[in-house]
């Protein structure tokens, strides 16, 4: 079944190229959250007392996207969006695309998600929903990335701003999420900071 799914995509070529690689080689998983994480960004979702919508910046395949949404109180809106430029895979941005919309096509089709392919600068200068209950940020981890983020999830009255990639690896994310106070919340790589 998933071959066919594969194949429908025009993926299945592709990914059969890189099978012993995302089967076996972490590399996968790059990008992607842990479990430490899960637990953490699962609980802070289930804490909410806002019923405002979740918004994600940076998707990839969907691992936290679908933790998300998983945790959400029903009727409590899910917006990842990406632009499906990075993929550790190197498929390109339509494949990318595809494959994530396919992963995550229940959940967006019970209304709980909205899959966006857009450019974040895009979507921050459209919002008009309101103070968010939460901004997770999971794509751009320079330094001017993570602070644009921290910069629009503070400016909209976000209730909870979060990311990935707390690390040696992300001096960017660090260098950031330091200069809003630093970590309130820290496992393993994602963090939490004071809202406001």
């Amino acid at each position: 079944m998933i071959g066919t799914v594969l194949r429908r995509l025009g993926l299945y070529q592709k990914l059969q190229a890189h099978f012993v690689e995302a089967l076996v080689i972490p590399s996968f998983t790059r990008g992607q959250i842990g479990v430490a994480e899960a637990r953490l960004l699962g609980r802070l979702v289930r804490d909410l007392t806002s019923a405002g919508p979740i918004v994600e910046i940076g998707t990839l395949f969907g691992r936290s996207t679908r933790i998300l949404c998983e945790n959400a109180r029903p009727g409590q809106q899910v917006i990842t969006v990406d632009r499906f430029s990075w993929n550790p895979l190197g498929l390109t941005p339509e494949e990318h695309h595809r494959l994530t919309a396919s992963a995550l096509a229940e959940v967006t089709a019970s209304g709980a998600l909205t899959l966006l392919k857009q450019d974040k600068e895009a979507f921050f200068a459209a919002w008009d929903g309101g103070p968010p209950a939460m901004v997770f940020t999971d794509a751009d981890h320079s330094y001017e990335g993570v602070k644009r983020d921290i910069e629009w999830a503070r400016s909209v009255g976000a209730e909870v701003i979060c990311g990935d990639d707390y690390s040696a690896g992300c001096p960017g994310t660090i260098q950031a999420v330091d200069e809003f106070g630093g970590p309130v919340e820290l496992s393993g790589r994602l963090w939490r900071i004071a809202a406001g």
